[in-house]
């Protein structure tokens, strides 16, 4: 290689470090040594110890109207909210009650594709293989249409019910029973063969792989499916693997049973009988099926754990929990978010709240990014001064 060259590259590989703005984390496995994990607690820093522009953030703040939200006629007391945001591993700021829990709607989601990772990760799956040689719900589906071995179903693989490609419809008994809902997504698209019965409806009604639509309907199948193949309730897989690594005690937080949906006709009071989409088994070798499709109850404060496992890539005190391709944001009917963003290393968790200034397009592909120019730099905490031998 000539000189002419080689100082070429030089001049390109200064180029390429010096334009990295501060603060922000490198693609690697190796995190930031400002970075952090909570204890018991978050440690709460300002905006300006996390590496943010604080007058900016203020700005933000004081344009932002941050407040309580609902959905679908569910109504909330005054403290029955809660949003943080973290970076880094500390708490910056938080509005509204963020210890408050309630079902989270889609949110869970998210939940359900780390254990489908994790399944692939421990080598149970392969996510391309037809879902009918581990589980074909013979004898505990509740048609035979349904059967994973039957019509459709024999092509229908793992991956394709994550993806949303399964050819199920989306969800709502309720506005599937009226054929037509009020908002045009909910609507029956022409491809599905309705019959006006929810339960009866929710399988794959093309080949699938033929389009991508978001599904609910596949997600609960997809639960069921992941049950069967783990032989166990699909929250104690995400306790033992994942939430113990994050300090969120099993009984600390819930995800509704599948039943449970079905069965609480006003789950959301202005959509009665929203669940019954939810079809049988509920149970599998007598493990509970969880709510694939979301109705993870937990706190902001606990989501954005999860949420600073998204941003670290699936790394937590020096150990990988899983790969970063499975970790994914997630938002319910806009009120309940969980996101994280690998290269500002910020989180946001937010639980009936609307107004949030951040993360508002999360929504079901789980994008989030901060905005750039309000980082200045990386976290730079102010040592605290500590009480005396004497207590005084």
């Amino acid at each position: 290689m000539n000189m002419a060259r080689k100082v070429g590259i030089g001049i390109w590989v200064w180029v390429l470090v010096v334009v990295v703005k501060p603060g922000l984390a490198q693609s690697s496995d190796k995190l930031p040594s400002w970075v952090v994990f909570p204890e018991k607690e978050w440690v709460r820093i300002t905006p300006g110890e996390a590496g943010l522009d604080e007058q900016k953030f203020r700005q933000i703040l004081a344009q932002s109207r941050v407040g309580p939200g609902t959905w679908g006629g569910v109504k909330i007391k005054p403290d029955q909210w809660g949003a943080v945001l973290v970076r880094g591993g500390y708490l910056v700021w938080s509005w509204g009650n963020p210890k408050f829990k309630t079902q989270s709607a889609s949110l869970g989601k998210c939940f359900t594709r780390v254990v489908f990772g994790l399944a692939v990760e421990a080598g149970l799956l392969d996510p391309d293989e037809p879902i009918y040689k581990t589980w074909t719900g013979r004898g505990q589906l509740s048609h035979p249409h349904k059967y994973l071995d039957t019509g459709h179903h024999r092509r229908l693989t793992w991956r394709h019910l994550l993806e949303h490609q399964g050819g199920f419809v989306l969800e709502s008994g309720y506005h599937w029973r009226r054929r037509f809902g009020k908002v045009s997504f909910l609507r029956v698209p022409p491809w599905a063969r309705w019959t006006g019965d929810p339960l009866f409806d929710n399988y794959s009604h093309i080949p699938p792989g033929t389009r991508t639509y978001y599904s609910s309907g596949g997600y609960w199948r997809l639960g069921q499916a992941l049950t069967a193949l783990w032989n166990q309730d699909l929250k104690k897989v995400l306790d033992e693997r994942i939430f113990r690594h994050l300090g969120i005690p099993a009984d600390r937080w819930d995800w509704l049973p599948g039943k449970v949906v079905h069965d609480t006709k006003d789950f959301y009071p202005d959509f009665p009988g929203y669940g019954e989409y939810v079809d049988p088994p509920y149970e599998i070798n007598g493990h509970v099926v969880r709510g694939g499709p979301g109705w993870v109850v937990m706190s902001a404060e606990d989501l954005a754990r999860f949420g600073l496992l998204i941003a670290t890539g699936g790394v937590w005190k020096g150990k990988r929990l899983i790969g970063a391709k499975w970790l994914r944001g997630h938002a319910g009917v806009g009120i309940h978010v969980v996101a994280g963003d690998p290269k500002t290393l910020v989180a946001i968790a937010k639980i009936n709240t609307r107004g949030f200034p951040f993360g508002q397009k999360v929504g079901t592909r789980g994008h989030f990014s901060f905005p750039k120019e309000l980082i200045t730099g990386p976290v730079q905490v102010t040592p605290r001064p500590r009480p005396s031998s004497s207590g005084t």
